[in-house]
């Protein structure tokens, strides 16, 4: 049985909603929605699209191909955790899963992810093994965020000692190809109970877009549940489209939610550590913009850059102001 947006059916009876945020990805979304339609079977899930003001038509395309989808459209970019929330406030699966629009689902990927679920009651998420459009597998499962792995991933000790970076840069890899648990997993494709989520409030919203599935995850393993990485479900993830292409802002979005997270979830003296080095790293940008980037170019990282440091010392208050700011990317 195969049921995409079967009106009739309970909500105890509906084993799956699927949270698709759109922001101007129409040819990728409608691409996505068919792989599910056509690789899932078995299980009775919905599809709802929470659209982001995209000005590419998407809204009307998803109309006219599934006139009975769940289409939430915003007057504006709400960016990728409030976009979910409100998916999640009109679901009726049992699942929740989180999926990008620039994907596509593999045979039975999503019926492996729930069945799993369903037998595994200590499991509160599941993510699955992502593919690169030319064949490479993406690396979608990693440790919590800690002062170390920043170190480890940091510019300068690349620089200064590459074959040391990498030593210990493979130290800190989960082998994607190995079904396991994990801290946590990305959430390009990431399937976790509703009742779970709604019991943990939805997606921390203080995320614009980054950090929000960290966050998630981290959350349910303190509330004592396991996330798993099953490498026999697969999906393609073709990086990037859901983005947009302005390397500055996505910078700066991805800059907000870093220091979000070090806030929420580090002691306060990690927290200052961190901060520290965040200030110095913007710093390192801003001198390296002055000397060697163009004008137009110049600005826009010196605006980036002060920005983050004022973010860094300021306090959360500034999150609207970053909504505000990111009226381009998101999920």
């Amino acid at each position: 049985m195969m049921l995409s947006n079967a009106q009739s059916l309970p909500s105890s009876t509906m084993d799956l909603s699927i949270a698709i945020v759109s922001y101007n990805t129409k040819a990728v979304l409608l691409d996505c929605i068919r792989s599910i339609h056509a690789y899932t079977t078995g299980i009775a899930f919905e599809v709802i699209v929470v659209d982001n003001d995209s000005q590419d038509g998407t809204v009307a395309a998803l109309k006219e191909a599934y006139p009975a989808m769940k289409i939430v459209a915003n007057p504006d970019n709400r960016g990728f955790a409030k976009a979910v929330n409100q998916a999640l406030s009109v679901s009726r699966g049992r699942h929740v899963l989180l999926l990008n629009s620039d994907t596509l689902v593999k045979d039975q990927a999503l019926v492996t992810m729930v069945a799993y679920l369903d037998e595994h009651s200590d499991v509160g998420a599941v993510s699955c093994k992502q593919w690169t459009g030319g064949g490479h597998l993406n690396q979608t499962c990693f440790p919590f965020p800690s002062i170390r792995d920043h170190l480890i991933y940091s510019a300068p000790f690349q620089r200064i000692a590459p074959s040391m970076q990498m030593a210990a840069a493979a130290t800190q890899t989960v082998d994607c190809t190995q079904s396991q648990d994990v801290d946590w997993a990305n959430g390009a494709c990431l399937m976790v109970r509703r009742s779970l989520l709604q019991q943990l409030g939805g997606l921390d919203e203080a995320f614009f877009m980054y950090f929000e599935d960290v966050d998630v995850c981290r959350r349910l393993h303190q509330h004592g549940y396991r996330v798993r990485h099953l490498a026999e479900a697969e999906i393609i993830h073709f990086i990037g489209c859901s983005s947009g292409r302005d390397r500055e802002r996505l910078q700066l979005v991805w800059e907000f939610s870093r220091i979000c997270y070090i806030e929420k979830h580090f002691s306060p003296i990690k927290r200052w550590i961190m901060k520290g080095w965040i200030a110095g790293g913007a710093g390192w940008r801003l001198a390296q913009s002055m000397w060697c980037a163009p004008a137009a170019q110049r600005r826009r990282r010196t605006q980036s850059c002060l920005t983050t440091i004022h973010r860094l010392w300021s306090g959360p208050q500034l999150v609207e102001q970053m909504r505000a700011y990111s009226s381009g990317p998101q999920g």
